[in-house]
């Protein structure tokens, strides 16, 4: 992953955590793995 891309994964990831109305429980090396699927699939 390029760093301009990590650095919006952590980005989403951040506020993906703080975001309180529901609980998200997630753990950050899934997600990145979740982004990477999805640059793959195109």
């Amino acid at each position: 992953m390029t760093p301009k891309s990590e650095h919006l994964v952590d980005l989403i990831f951040k506020k993906l955590k703080t975001y309180k109305n529901k609980k998200i429980f997630l753990e950050k090396e899934s997600f990145n793995k979740f982004i990477l699927s999805l640059f793959k699939e195109n």
